[in-house]
């Protein structure tokens, strides 16, 4: 009889972690018997579930906490596999003691935190991840980034860092009428098109990205935005305010990613910190050249194809590595001006890295994640054995 393990996390929705925990679904559920339990219980599901049954918790609050907590102790698990520091924090807390829980995270806790609005959460988030994820059975980092924050900021020990499984679809769907037109327009034009996927919000970095386009001089480059999220409507305004349309496209969500991508001549991201991002994995599966600073974490890790982990190495910048191009660290908490430098110094590594595609410095290759590997190292943390 296969081991019941739950899977515990916000939403299936949108986000990175969904994604994540729907590939890590696909390659467990062969091994484990998997239930996944959605705490936000007013979201659609928008992403595969495969084979898993689905629990949304009801109600609100504190009742909900009640409901997972019976939940938990009436099936039995074997193990909780937790997203999110909100969920890693629910399954420390509440999971039966003989229930191994073995948690994840996705982002750079210490920049995330920063975010936060509340200065009551910042302390609580602060004090649970460095008092209480030392207490889970197991703790996985996606890059090494998020290890060496969690151990620099939160003094945690024991990190495993895996990378998250290749989750990219072969299939590459024809672009609709209208965003065939528009392709052909800039192609026509002898165009370039820059593109950049993901929520549109302040921490991804579309703004700035919008705002370094005003430094475009004569050059016929466009900039492609997909994706939808609480800023669209601010970064649409500001686009129509600032006569950008004609190079500056936010055209909402696609399911053809992939198809853009390979219909794209440089991906680029001002993004202020991230985890293990996914769409610069899909990047480079499509074979297009990634633009992006050396924030935390997973950047140089993806584009170095695994060779360069460390993040106290210094670089010289901009570093032309196999899979694309990283350009300056830094800090999202600087005051606009500073960054108004930052975006102004960026779109000219745009111009200059435009071609990237035909330098023979760009390698892409994606054989550092190995879905066979990332398997087996879950299947270790989440048993109670080694990771090799």
């Amino acid at each position: 009889m296969k081991k019941k393990v739950a899977f515990l996390i916000p939403q299936f929705y949108w986000g990175g972690m969904p994604h994540v925990a729907s590939q890590l679904i696909s390659l467990l559920e062969d091994e484990y018997d998997i239930t996944l339990i959605l705490v936000n219980n007013q979201l659609d599901i928008r992403i595969d579930t495969y084979s898993a049954n689905v629990i949304q918790l009801k109600g609100n609050g504190f009742n909900k906490l009640l409901e997972l907590r019976r939940f938990l102790r009436r099936e039995q698990f074997f193990a909780v596999l937790s997203f999110g520091v909100i969920d890693n924090l629910l399954s420390i807390i509440i999971s039966p003691s003989k229930t191994r829980t073995v948690i994840t995270e996705h982002s750079t806790k210490s920049f995330e935190n920063a975010l936060e609005t509340s200065n009551l959460k910042q302390r609580i988030y602060s004090f649970g991840i460095k008092h209480l994820y030392g207490k889970a059975d197991a703790i996985i980092a996606v890059s090494s980034g998020i290890k060496e924050d969690l151990e620099h900021y939160y003094h945690l020990k024991n990190i495993h860092v895996i990378y998250n499984p290749l989750q990219v679809d072969d299939r590459f769907h024809e672009l609709s009428t209208k965003d065939k037109a528009l392709v052909e327009r800039i192609r026509n034009e002898h165009g370039k098109i820059v593109l950049n996927v993901g929520r549109i919000t302040g921490p991804k970095g579309q703004m700035n990205l919008v705002k370094s386009f005003e430094y475009i001089k004569d050059e016929n480059i466009h900039l492609v935005l997909i994706g939808e999220g609480p800023d669209s409507e601010v970064i649409q305004d500001y686009i129509k305010a600032n006569n950008m349309t004609a190079f500056v496209h936010l055209i909402g969500t696609r399911s053809n990613v992939l198809t853009w991508m390979k219909n794209s001549d440089l991906y680029a991201t001002l993004s202020w910190f991230e985890g293990f991002p996914g769409v610069l994995v899909e990047s480079v599966y499509s074979g297009l050249p990634v633009l992006s600073p050396d924030n935390y974490s997973g950047p140089r890790e993806i584009l170095s194809q695994g060779r360069v982990r460390q993040y106290s190495q210094q670089l010289t910048y901009p570093v032309f590595l196999p899979n694309g191009i990283l350009t300056e660290r830094f800090d999202f908490r600087i005051k606009d001006g500073e960054f108004n430098s930052i975006e102004n110094q960026f779109v000219h590594y745009i111009v200059q890295c435009i071609d990237y595609k035909q330098d023979r410095r760009y390698k892409p290759s994606l054989e550092f994640i190995n879905n066979n590997e990332v398997r087996m190292q879950y299947i270790n943390l989440i048993n109670g054995s080694e990771v090799n």
